[in-house]
């Protein structure tokens, strides 16, 4: 598979690049050693893609200590700066991966991931472009397998291309069920989420933001 996007933006900080050198391996996913002690533990697992500078994180492995929270980014730039944040704060149960998270799904075994969550992907909002974006069946098959079932998906965006093409392709895949009392409740932000840089950007350009939760059935 190939991954689209930026990878790099401006040059590392001295301090972020001596974190990337030194700190990722050491919590990297493709650190083998780290890869087989976690996946070896019973403790849950929360896995964000595309987790841009970590905001989501922090707070959630705050919140849950007793969990493990894996991110995976392939900005390198934005896995700098939460390689900061986890240093500074002193987080010992977040793990990164510099990376695609497409493949990284394929070498997970089925039921190993308690909940997950994609937030603002890139929406490649150009019909040419459509089959760069994230959310497609064959994506959303190899999330249903390695999630346990009745675990949840969340997901959200602020481009209305994606917003639609998210909820009409988890819609159509048997896997998943949309978990809505309202339809209001798509413009409210879980509390459980971080009020992140990228979406107080999207607040100030005034661009309406909505969230689906999604539940894993497993029905294949």
């Amino acid at each position: 598979m190939k991954l689209y996007g930026r990878k790099k933006g401006r040059k590392l900080s001295l301090k972020k690049q001596s974190l990337t050198n030194i700190l990722l391996p050491n919590i990297s996913l493709d650190n083998e050693v780290v890869f087989q002690n976690i996946f070896n533990s019973d403790i849950k697992k929360f896995l964000e893609i595309g987790f841009g500078h970590g905001e989501n994180l922090i707070r959630l492995s705050k919140e849950r200590p007793g969990w493990i929270f894996l991110g995976i980014e392939p900005f390198i730039n934005g896995v700098a700066s939460l390689l900061e944040k986890i240093d500074k704060e002193k987080i010992s149960n977040i793990y990164l991966l510099n990376g695609d998270g497409r493949n990284f799904l394929t070498k997970l075994s089925k039921d190993t991931i308690s909940e997950a969550c994609i937030l603002f992907p890139d929406p490649w909002q150009k019909s040419k472009h459509i089959s760069r974006r994230i959310i497609q069946q064959g994506f959303l098959d190899n999330m249903s397998k390695i999630l346990k079932k009745n675990s949840t998906l969340h997901l959200s965006s602020d481009h209305p291309s994606a917003q639609e093409w998210m909820l009409k392709s988890l819609i159509n895949n048997k896997n998943f069920d949309w978990e809505i009392e309202n339809i209001n409740d798509c413009y409210q932000k879980p509390e459980v989420f971080a009020e992140t840089k990228y979406m107080k950007k999207s607040i100030r350009e005034m661009r309406n933001v909505m969230w689906f939760k999604f539940k894993n059935i497993k029905e294949c």
